[in-house]
């Protein structure tokens, strides 16, 4: 949900959890003893917001330093002032009698996140002249399509500038004008339910409004639904009740702010009212198209960062209400981040798509289908390639990029297969780097050195979207760690080659050792050695398994057919292995071959168990392999569990149709 999402932000600050590198904890810009308002107190009980509150004030130094005469230095000092007045009434927040106080509070966490928006969007704002100035070249300025001229457009257009040209990961473009929802208290279950008083249809007569955000099970994303009641007494009424659980109650009483089955679709009915924005299909809205609700002058209204525009993702829309199912579009805002058909494609290049393509394979199980190029983005994503935004700022799911590279190293280590994906990875990642360091040298002013460093930040940011590791898997977990080649001494020398180096990490008992360092994950040591036939022929020699399978299910004849290493075959073959076994259910998921389908649920996308050597040369498309198979005994009908023979998998391939009907030919 987007409160947990803008939390998460706040913990991937450099400076949340306690102390910075230097070992002193983070200070706001006054003293705690003297602290007053409830945001003060807020501030000196949050480190993250601490360290907020002096990032503005070291922000606005500068801004007032720039003043080009005491008049404007006065009247710049004048409107900080303002603001910091205003923080008290922008944002529901109880000041605690104690510190510990803070604990257990429900409004607690929605408290630190309207401040932490409002900061960010200050900051902005003060940082604007100086990033406009620093970088006038920037190709990616949102713009104004619709509402040129009027005070309430230009004003916003202003703000949206300085949110995308700010310093902050958040892209808040409503800063203090956003209406603040506080937490309601009493309700049970994992629901996050929040109230405001809101004049939403500006009448004059505000009434209360429920923002209801949650986690659906069967949904990809977790979606979000304003209620509101006609007046308070009949949303008291509502509460008193008693009916459990309430929150059903307060639903079923409850009516949509916006009457999304009111509202004209695409698809209407020839001659019938147009739709001035699509705002969702159903009745609950996903939170990519979540609205928000803020005050201009005396009226409130609705932002809207949807598509009210087709195939223009990112467009933020500024809408009036008059009614549930009746609304009218004031300004639209082309606020879309840089991606393939666009015109702003320089983050969209066949390298960076090769890149995605190779690193697939190597990420952790259980990969989200989102990825940062889908349409369907959070707002504070729309500006993630962002220099400010990725200079010190961790990966999602806590990582940074020196522990994405080991894990995808290590990963490499179980079997030949992951080796020559690592070195696809590699190489993708050199040609990436190559072609986005331009970028941030051209469009920002960055040295050589900086722009590498900024290119490299947003690939990592790039691969890791998405990004999710089961913190309860072992396997998975040892992948992170900083001694897992040398613990696999023995995979690594075999991968490599280097039969002096396997035979040192085997020592006197090569059998045991290798069955101690055999993890989850990991394919045979036979099976790591296809590449090297001196190394593999020593191997067999010293009465290695030929048949041994690994956490793929396969045997190591079958992966020498799948990577059509002919010679290994003929050494494995020659040392007893089976050409007829069949690939058993695979110990791990290990394998999605860079399949770009998402996984249905849980369930990994593997081989058909039953599947032989001979299966997989013929999908290979390798005439010689079939040869030596068949010539060694293999059963060319031989059945997978589905009923498969090997023939059938010739319908797999493209290509070389000669080829095919050579292998054919072979197999009847």
């Amino acid at each position: 949900m987007l409160l947990v999402l803008i939390i998460g932000v706040l913990q991937w600050h450099p400076s949340h959890g306690g102390e910075r590198r230097d070992g002193t904890a983070p200070k706001p810009s006054f003293v705690c003893a003297t602290a007053q308002t409830a945001p003060e107190h807020l501030i000196c009980a949050e480190l993250a917001l601490a360290t907020l509150d002096a990032e503005v004030a070291k922000a606005f130094h500068d801004y007032r330093d720039r003043s080009q005469n005491p008049t404007e230095r006065d009247a710049r000092l004048a409107d900080q002032r303002a603001w910091l007045a205003g923080r008290q009434k922008a944002c529901p927040v109880v000041a605690p009698p104690r510190p510990g106080a803070w604990l257990g509070d429900p409004g607690r966490e929605v408290a630190i996140t309207c401040l932490s928006s409002i900061y960010e969007q200050r900051m902005a704002v003060l940082r604007y002249a100086r990033n406009a100035a620093a970088w006038p070249n920037i190709r990616f300025r949102p713009a104004i399509v619709e509402g040129a001229g009027t005070q309430l457009c230009d004003d916003l257009e202003r703000d949206l500038l300085a949110s995308f040209l700010g310093s902050g990961l958040l892209v808040n473009p409503l800063g203090e004008r956003e209406i603040g929802f506080a937490p309601l208290p009493g309700l049970a279950g994992n629901k996050t339910v929040l109230r405001a008083d809101i004049d939403a249809y500006n009448r004059g007569k505000p009434f209360p409004v429920l923002r209801w955000i949650e986690d659906g099970i069967d949904q990809q994303l977790p979606t979000v639904e304003y209620r509101a009641y006609d007046s308070p007494t009949d949303f008291l009424s509502a509460v008193g009740r008693g009916a459990e659980p309430l929150e059903n109650s307060l639903r079923v009483t409850a009516h949509p702010v916006i009457d999304i089955a009111g509202l004209p679709h695409p698809g209407s009915k020839k001659g019938e009212r147009q739709p001035r924005a699509a705002f969702a299909r159903h009745a609950t809205l996903t939170v990519d198209d979540m609205p928000r609700f803020f005050r201009y002058g005396e009226h409130v209204y609705l932002l809207a960062p949807m598509q009210p525009v087709q195939g223009k993702p990112g467009d933020l829309g500024i809408y009036r209400l008059y009614g549930p199912a009746q609304i009218h579009r004031v300004c639209l805002f082309d606020a879309h981040v840089p991606k393939a058909g666009f015109t702003d494609n320089a983050l969209s290049l066949p390298e960076v798509a090769t890149l995605k393509r190779a690193a697939a394979p190597l990420l952790p199980t259980g990969k989200l289908c989102a990825s940062a190029g889908d349409d369907a983005r959070m707002l504070a994503d729309h500006a993630a390639w962002r220099p400010w935004v990725l200079d010190g700022r961790r990966l999602p799911g806590g990582l940074n990029g020196e522990r994405l590279a080991l894990y995808m190293r290590n990963r490499a280590l179980t079997g030949p297969e992951r080796a020559r994906q690592y070195r696809a990875y590699v190489a993708a990642r050199a040609a990436a780097l190559e072609a986005v360091t331009p970028f941030y040298h051209d469009q920002f002013g960055r040295t050589p050195a900086e722009a590498g460093r900024f290119a490299m930040l947003y690939l990592d940011r790039l691969i890791s979207d998405g990004l999710e590791v089961d913190p309860d898997d072992e396997s998975v977990a040892a992948l992170f760690a900083a001694e897992y080649a040398d613990k696999h001494a023995a995979q690594k020398a075999a991968l490599a080659g280097d039969a002096a180096g396997l035979r040192k990490a085997l020592g006197p008992e090569p059998k045991a050792v290798a069955k101690g360092v055999k993890g989850d994950l990991d394919e045979p040591l036979v099976a790591d050695a296809l590449e090297h036939p001196e190394v593999l022929r020593e191997l067999l020699e010293t009465e290695f398994d030929p048949n041994e399978t690994g956490a793929s299910g396969r045997t190591p004849l079958m992966v020498a057919a799948r990577l059509d290493l002919v010679a290994a075959a003929g050494i494995l073959l020659a040392h007893g292995a089976s050409p007829d076994a069949g690939a058993s259910e695979a110990v791990a998921q290990t394998d999605r071959a860079g399949d770009p389908r998402c996984m249905i649920g849980e369930t990994a996308m593997t081989d058909t168990p039953g599947r032989t050597a001979l299966s997989y040369a013929v999908e290979m498309g390798s005439p010689e392999m079939v040869r030596l198979l068949l010539d060694y005994g293999a059963v060319a009908a031989k059945p997978d569990t589905a009923g498969r023979r090997p023939v059938d998998y010739l319908k797999n391939r493209t290509g070389n149709r000669a080829q095919s009907d050579e292998i054919a030919e072979m197999l009847k």
